[in-house]
């Protein structure tokens, strides 16, 4: 496969994925966007599985490149928060592929994608709050944290606002889940000229 001429398709799907689902992508509405035959999506592809395993590599790609940008982060806000808004294909990607798709679909890749991430985000995470030092604890807790969110962002969301705000019900989630256990989350909002 010719990578220069398969990734417009896998980027043009990839942001499609991330809107609307699965259900979104067809090839002719693909070919359409691009303004390229549709013949030449069978020509890189051969099937809408092929290109769909293509979507799940590029998306452990991006897990990699952003996992860098995570450990980059000196806090969860407004650093993560700011992260998510100029990455949020990948964020809107990993929400669809974690809460709305059927997870055999796509097996171990979709795993790694997220243990990716999430292996900087766990300290972001522990600085903000309180969670136990326990590395198997604090895990729990950041899967309950992780599909939380996942399960509540949408395009419509991705502002410093709405994130700020998902960030403290996430965190009164948390706490309600610590049983006695107050868990707070540090930092404040960055200047209005950084949104």
């Amino acid at each position: 496969m010719s990578k220069i001429k398969t990734e417009a398709w896998v980027k043009a799907g990839y942001k499609i994925l991330g809107e609307e689902g699965i259900e979104g992508i067809k090839v002719e509405r693909l070919a359409r966007t691009l303004e390229l035959n549709k013949s030449g999506f069978y020509h890189y592809f051969g099937s809408m599985n092929n290109f769909l395993q293509e979507l799940l590599c590029y998306h452990v790609s991006e897990a990699k490149l952003i996992s860098q940008e995570i450990s980059e982060c000196a806090n969860l806000d407004p650093d993560l928060l700011l992260l998510i808004i100029r990455r949020k294909a990948f964020f809107l990607v990993e929400s669809q592929f974690l809460i709305r798709c059927k997870p055999s679909q796509f097996g171990s890749q979709l795993d790694e994608a997220s243990k990716i991430v999430n292996k900087e985000i766990l300290p972001l995470w522990r600085t903000a709050t309180q969670l136990p030092e326990d590395i198997t604890a604090a895990l729990a807790y950041l899967n309950i944290i992780h599909h939380f969110f996942y399960a509540t962002i949408d395009s419509d969301k991705m502002n410093y606002m709405s994130l700020h705000s998902l960030a403290i019900q996430t965190n009164d989630v948390l706490n309600k889940v610590v049983a006695g256990k107050h868990v707070v989350m540090k930092g404040s909002p960055p200047d209005s000229d950084s949104t």
